[in-house]
């Protein structure tokens, strides 16, 4: 036994194989022959195992750079030869005027013999995996698929001066202009495989794909040509929503193509492209197309083509703000004319009316003729109609807010501001405000849903917190309150509490601590009137007595007959005294009732002083007419009145009458409110009294008679008191409600400068101005005047004093 290949440590080694060295140039043949077979669509002939052992076995054998480069230079030649077989042909038949079909025909070649190499690289790399995994490692070189990539780009698009390149590029845009301008259906996969590629194959000098170092660049500039042309077409011959839906057209285009073909990266150049050419450049002209522009969408309401316009514009900042603008004077724009309607409630009484201006054609007056706006009826239909055309042009932009703009803010902004404005506009807006929430507590809701009740309420709340003088809608709304609950005017207790729950989110309690006063008021004197009920003090009356008890630092000044009473008194003079100078008459029983209730309030409240408002009171009489008795619903004035002529019947002077001086005399009602009452018992629609002579004028000489022959169809009958409606005051009451606002006014800016001090000590003039202001914008815009001359005469009262070495500086003193 040999022992030759035995170790010292009994380890025998495997016996040497001596294998004959393959020639390296054959077994590279073998791979280029693969190579070729793999482009023929051979590949199934191939044994794949074979060939990576060859080329294994030539990078083990250190013929790798040989390997690397033979395959190379085949691809190289392989790729020459598709080139000019297949590819120039197809570039000499495009020529200078290209058609739709040759382009296509040149991208289809290229995109199939792109799609063959990568689909051969990919079988190649898989033969050569070895050598990615040695020698590309070592070498430092590009991978086998990388450089079959480099050696497609080199030798098929950049080749003989990168014309195949170009008129690929050329092809391309082409088909997308074609498609753009004709709406041309164009080979969309064709153009999406191109585009892959180019987007694949790397530019050898700025590392970036060749999509965005040649393509991107002409696509962009050929598209901002495109849409500059376009958009010149169609602002001279579209309207707004036209332009707008065919410029959202062209952005989801664009979108389409990005999508379909193109690459993402192109698409917010592309959309960026399309928005300046066609929106930016031309923000103002299309929203101010004649007749067909923005203020005839919001006219029209055209809510769909206002959203494509906000989507167009949302994006440009510069746009929008013109969109806004547009927005913002087309309310104003509306304000006017709605202002315009009620310019003459400002003015005196005209000359003419409108009704008597119109009676030239008498077809024209339609039986829903406008109302008279020299009357004061008229005029208070007017200011109704005003606070419900802002609220209604409220409701409109709010929904066109909503749903054409996506509630966006800003614009949100512009459109509150414009209501401020608009509403602000007109000096009697607290006024009129508060009579149109009169008007729909009294009638206004009592045919809507609760729906419908609690959008009135939102909506009259949103309008007062427009309002910048919010102590006179404060004034307005407790006088116009006071009546409603006083007289039961009001449809809804729960209404009344939700709007005082409103206006309270909206300035605070301290605001509506007198109206919630108001409200406690009533429920206290409900209970007052429950008791005395139950216990049966007004059953020898004769009649039924509900008297309200009302605080007067939460009630309004209503009536200027007050008459007081702090104790019990027998005494007739004492009578007169207590009622205050109203007169009542012996016939009735009412002095007898207030005096039992004086007595009753008085032993339960000691120290407390009874003030009666006569004017604010109403009754329910039943009235003979012969046979015929009618109830009427009247107002304690005239009650009085009306008592006197049973008093009259009584005296057999029925025939004399009584005269306007005389019925003062015998009642001491006041003389305006005593013209006012006649007026409405014997000129009004129902004539319960006849008046000599026959005219709305009250003078002293006129007589009245009782109108023994009254007939009406209804057994229950209000008459109203024209003063008692809730109506536009005339400008005597306006300067009368202007002077308690104002002296309202000065309370609250001593007040709240006395705030500011106490907690300063030390202010200057300036900051104190300022920081007043501040304190009191909730309420009312005060003027640094006004703020000026209650630090005046707060310095009088001693509250504050200037300092020796500043003028300018104010101190406290406590």
């Amino acid at each position: 036994m040999s022992f030759a290949n035995k170790r010292p440590g009994g380890r025998i080694l495997p016996a040497r194989r001596l294998t004959q060295q393959a020639d390296p140039e054959k077994q590279f043949e073998k791979i280029e022959q693969a190579i070729s077979e793999i482009y023929n669509h051979n590949s199934s002939q191939l044994s794949f195992e074979e060939l990576y052992r060859t080329a294994y076995g030539l990078v083990l054998s250190k013929n790798g750079p040989m390997l690397y480069g033979g395959v190379k230079q085949v691809l190289e030649m392989h790729l020459q030869e598709c080139m000019h077989r297949d590819i120039l042909k197809r570039i000499q038949l495009t020529g200078s005027r290209p058609s739709v079909a040759q382009c296509d025909a040149l991208l289809s070649s290229v995109r199939i013999l792109w799609s063959e190499h990568v689909t051969a690289m990919l079988m190649i790399k898989d033969v050569l995996m070895y050598v990615d995994k040695v020698y590309v490692k070592t070498a430092q070189v590009p991978t086998i698929y990388e450089m079959g990539m480099c050696v497609f780009r080199d030798q098929v698009l950049l080749a003989a001066d990168r014309r195949l390149n170009s008129e690929v590029i050329n092809a391309i845009m082409f088909l997308i202009s074609q498609e753009r301008k004709f709406a041309t259906e164009i080979n969309r996969g064709t153009l999406h495989g191109v585009v892959n590629m180019m987007i694949e194959l790397q530019d050898p000098n700025r590392l970036r794909p060749l999509y965005d170092v040649y393509l991107e660049p002409r696509l962009f500039a050929e598209t901002s040509e495109h849409y500059r042309e376009v958009a010149q077409f169609r602002i001279s011959n579209m309207g707004a929503p036209e332009y707008g839906r065919a410029a959202k057209a062209d952005l989801e285009a664009e979108a389409m193509r990005t999508k379909e073909y193109l690459a993402a990266s192109s698409s917010a150049g592309l959309n960026s492209i399309v928005l300046e050419k066609l929106v930016s450049a031309y923000a103002q002209d299309i929203l101010y197309i004649r007749g067909s522009g923005l203020v005839q969408m919001l006219d029209q309401r055209d809510i769909t083509s206002l959203g494509i316009i906000y989507k167009l514009y949302e994006t440009l900042p510069e746009a929008l703000k013109i969109l806004k603008k547009g927005v913002y004077d087309h309310i104003l724009s509306f304000g006017k004319s709605i202002q315009a309607s009620v310019g003459t409630i400002a003015a005196g009484p005209a000359t003419g009316s409108i009704a008597s201006s119109t009676n030239e054609d008498d077809n024209s007056a339609s039986k829903a003729a406008p109302p008279d706006a020299s009357s004061v009826a008229g005029k208070t239909i007017i200011a109704l109609r005003w606070v419900q055309e802002i609220l209604s042009l409220y409701d409109i932009f709010d929904e066109i807010l909503k749903e054409a703009f996506a509630d966006n803010q800003k614009i949100r902004y512009d459109i509150k501001d414009a209501f401020v404005r608009i509403i602000n506009a007109n000096s009697r807006a607290p006024e009129l405000l508060s009579l149109f929430i009169d008007d729909n507590m009294k009638n206004g809701l009592r045919r809507k849903t609760e729906h419908e009740v609690d959008h009135t309420l939102e909506r009259t709340a949103l309008m007062f917190r427009f309002l910048k003088d919010k102590d006179a809608f404060e004034h307005y709304y407790k006088l116009h309150l006071a009546k409603r609950l006083l007289f039961g005017r009001s449809i809804s207790d729960d209404a009344e509490q939700s709007l005082v729950s409103k206006l309270k989110v909206e300035c605070g309690s301290q605001f509506t601590l007198k109206l919630e006063g108001m409200f406690k008021d009533m429920q206290l004197s409900g209970d007052i009137n429950r008791e005395l009920r139950e216990s049966g003090m007004f059953s020898s009356l004769g009649f039924d007595m509900n008297v309200s008890v009302l605080t007067p630092t939460f009630w309004p000044t209503m009536g200027p007959s007050v008459a007081s009473s702090e104790g019990s008194g027998n005494s007739q003079s004492k009578d007169h005294a207590a009622s205050g100078g109203i007169i009542i008459p012996s016939t009735a029983n009412v002095s007898k009732g207030i005096e039992a209730f004086s007595a009753y309030y008085l032993k339960y409240h000691s120290g407390r002083r009874l003030a009666w408002q006569y004017a604010m009171g109403n009754a329910d009489l039943k009235v003979h007419f012969g046979s015929r008795t009618h109830e009427f619903n009247v107002s304690t004035y005239q009650m009085l009145i009306l008592l006197l002529f049973t008093e009259e019947d009584d005296d057999d002077t029925s025939s004399r009458g009584l005269t306007t001086a005389q019925i003062q005399e015998k009642t001491h009602i006041p003389k305006e409110s005593l013209a006012r009452h006649l007026q409405s018992l014997a000129c009004g629609k129902y004539k319960v009294l006849t008046k000599q002579p026959m005219s709305r004028e009250i003078n002293p000489e006129d007589v009245f008679r009782f109108n023994k022959g009254f007939r009406a169809p209804q057994y229950r009958i209000r008459l109203p008191v024209a003063s008692a409606r809730s109506s536009v005051e005339t400008e005597k009451e306006k300067e009368a409600s202007q002077a308690a606002i104002g002296r309202e006014r000065q309370y609250l800016i001593e007040a709240a400068v006395v705030r500011i001090m106490k907690t300063r000590r030390q202010m200057l003039h300036e900051q104190l101005v300022g920081e007043a202001v501040d304190q009191l914008s909730s309420r009312f815009m005060a003027s640094p005047k006004m703020i000026k001359n209650g630090i005046e005469k707060l310095i009088d009262r001693e509250y504050l004093q200037r300092s020796p070495d500043d003028p300018r500086l104010y101190i406290y003193l406590a």
